[in-house]
């Protein structure tokens, strides 16, 4: 059975054809979803967008790989106050 990788997902392999210092220590794929990309260009009129990459230590068929996950960034909710109920102060 082959494997299907899931949306937004990927995996660095160590570089097994490095030479030299300039060469990456790790190699991969980063399957992105059309969706996401879609929903990440809609939000911006920049040419960089941004993209969330979380990344865990793994081994898989013996060798030592990171296994990645692309996401929409965090935007942390704007702080609204909540306005105080002054209703059973008396004076």
């Amino acid at each position: 059975m082959a494997y299907t990788p899931k949306p937004n997902t990927g995996t660095l392999w160590p570089n097994d054809y490095k030479k030299s210092e300039n060469q990456p220590d790790k190699r991969g794929d980063l399957l992105l979803d059309r969706a996401l990309l879609k929903l990440l260009m809609s939000k911006t009129d920049d040419d960089l967008i941004k993209i969330t990459i979380s990344g865990w230590t793994r081994v898989i068929n013996g060798k030592d790989c990171v296994s990645i996950v692309a996401a929409e960034p965090y935007v942390k909710p704007a702080y609204k106050p909540v306005p105080e109920d002054d209703s059973d102060i008396l004076f």
